[in-house]
């Protein structure tokens, strides 16, 4: 299993606390809207005037927030990615990987075993990820699914089980 892998155990785990769902489109529709307003103040504004450097800047920025809001909306509407969705406190879990050095793999797994996330997000973290836990959490409750992986022969591989505390 892979890290990829994670978010299907994690579905499978929750028993319908954790589901898989759409990432919403407001958000990117909010970012074409601000897009083609920019480009509809740039069209108002008076060629004469000496503002070039300002018509400039709001024609590149309306076009850049426009194309960016479109594309997230093809994505998310196209895609066949979903996001862990927390029933229970209406939220997406948010991701966090954590990293580590190959000495602490012990600790971190004894953390992770006996659910001590507290303690695991004190430890102190690396620049190399040598062992990386990824962790899912819930911004709302104390929803955490955290798995670890270590980097081994150019991939990342589980050193446990996955880990999943719903309360």
């Amino acid at each position: 299993m892979s890290k990829y892998d994670m978010r299907e155990m994690i579905y499978a785990q929750a028993e319908g606390t954790i589901v898989p769902r759409r990432k919403s489109v407001v958000w990117p529709i909010g970012l074409i809207v601000v897009g083609i307003g920019l480009l509809v103040v740039n069209g108002m504004m008076d060629a004469t005037v000496e503002n070039g450097n300002l018509r400039s800047a709001l024609l590149l920025f309306g076009a850049v927030f426009a194309i960016a809001g479109i594309v997230m909306v093809v994505v998310r509407l196209s895609g066949a990615s979903r996001a862990p969705y927390c029933v229970k406190d209406g939220c997406f879990l948010d991701k966090k990987e954590l990293k580590f050095t190959k000495e602490q793999k012990n600790i971190v797994v004894d953390l992770l075993r006996k659910g001590d996330f507290a303690t695991l997000r004190s430890l102190e973290q690396s620049d190399v990820s040598a062992l990386v836990v990824v962790e899912y959490s819930s911004p709302k409750s104390r929803v955490v699914a955290c798995q670890a992986f270590e980097y081994l022969e150019l991939e990342l591989r589980p050193v446990c089980d996955l880990t999943l505390k719903v309360e």
